[in-house]
């Protein structure tokens, strides 16, 4: 197909203004390799290069909202189903140990002679704890907690957060083990890492027990 030279004469004047390939062919009705052969020689303006960075940088922002969108279309879509998940759960006393059991497997200290949970995940603690406190008769007295912290942190400070997070008295906690620092890199929120141990070995047998059937049985129901 033919085209006037007023076309291509106004397609050279909007890619000299910085608009691109496909702007062009959209504005004047033209194919897009149509408007590339007339005009991807051509020189673009400054004028028309600050243009096409700020269409760009535009682009790149919309693909990044269209990006958090879908990522929390996805987000709702995984708690709509975890929701449905634990609805048919029954969190009964056999329950809370399992789970129990499995989280000191995966973050416990591998002793008998006491319960040893270590992490530095506040929510993660705080689950741990409930979980014991929910399946066993505790002695709170027994429990002891020690803190690992860096040099910038403030012990009181991090103290007082654990003992409000574990609903452990301050009394209960070993003086704090400074770790040595590169003074690099900070994490932000940071709150040391905390290791939470309960001196019952009857409990700290029950819970290797439990996990160490745990392998077993799934191996049973895979198998069967």
């Amino acid at each position: 197909m033919a085209y006037s030279m007023q076309i291509k004469s106004k397609a050279a004047e909007l890619r000299r203004e910085g608009f691109s390939i496909k702007e062009i062919a959209k504005i004047l009705h033209i194919a897009v390799s149509t408007s590339s052969s007339w005009l991807r020689e051509l020189e673009v303006s400054e004028a028309g290069k600050t243009r096409m960075s700020k269409q760009a940088s535009l682009h790149r922002y919309k693909m990044s909202l269209r990006w958090k969108e879908k990522k929390l279309a996805k987000s709702i879509s995984h708690q709509q189903e975890a929701k449905k998940i634990l609805e048919e759960v029954v969190f009964t006393k056999p329950v809370n140990k399992l789970i129990c059991a499995v989280m000191f497997w995966a973050e416990g200290a591998k002793t008998n002679n006491h319960v040893a949970f270590i992490n530095s995940d506040p929510h993660m603690i705080e689950l741990f704890l409930n979980l014991l406190r929910q399946s066993y008769e505790l002695d709170e007295r027994k429990f002891r907690v020690s803190v690992h912290l860096h040099d910038y942190h403030d012990p009181e400070e991090i103290i007082g957060f654990w003992s409000e997070v574990t609903n452990i008295a301050k009394s209960q906690f070993f003086k704090p083990y400074i770790k040595p620092h590169t003074g690099f890199r900070k994490k932000k929120n940071y709150k040391g890492c905390v290791a939470i141990r309960y001196y019952d070995s009857e409990i700290a047998c029950q819970l290797e027990a439990i996990y160490n059937n745990v392998l077993t049985t799934q191996r049973a129901v895979v198998q069967w």
